[in-house]
């Protein structure tokens, strides 16, 4: 006579009870690290942010530091710094300033009046201040919740190297 195997109904239900609690933390594991990541990488955008404003302020005054042409100034309610040259007998002034979420750069005539949204976007910041005590110029940029802060001698003002 034949016998007829029993049916594992049980250890079927546990194989496939198994399957779905892996299946379960599996996604909870990979939301987990996705969100982790995701922090990650807009802490770092923000950092990156804040040293890229810094090192492109340091570059910007280290190529006009002559004597006199640097100040830090507020323009129609604006921190700025301004740097003043003058190129075949014309007058011109940068600025470099935060509006509206960048760090920017204005380059005009002095005849012209500063107008702060017609500034070419360099990267972005949230905001800036700028002092000026004899020859050391002193720069802070906010990007997000870190603030980046850069301590320039002018040469040209008479600080040492």
């Amino acid at each position: 006579m034949k016998k007829i195997a029993p049916s594992h109904t049980i250890s079927g239900v546990f194989v496939f009870l198994l399957l779905g609690i892996f299946a379960v933390f599996s996604t909870i594991m990979v939301l987990l690290g996705a969100k982790a990541y995701r922090n990650t990488a807009e802490r770092a955008d923000a950092h990156n942010a804040a040293r890229l404003s810094t090192a492109y302020v340091r570059s910007m005054i280290r190529s006009d530091d002559e004597e006199n042409a640097i100040s830090a100034e507020d323009a129609n309610g604006i921190h700025t710094i301004a740097m003043r040259n003058t190129y075949d007998d014309e007058a011109y002034i940068t600025r470099i300033y935060v509006y509206d979420g960048m760090l920017r750069e204005w380059f005009a005539s002095t005849d012209l009046d500063f107008v702060p949204e017609n500034g070419e976007a360099v990267c972005a910041a949230d905001e800036m201040t700028a002092e000026l005590n004899g020859p050391l110029l002193t720069v802070r940029v906010r990007s997000g919740e870190e603030w980046s802060e850069v301590n320039i001698a002018l040469r040209a003002a008479g600080a040492e190297n």
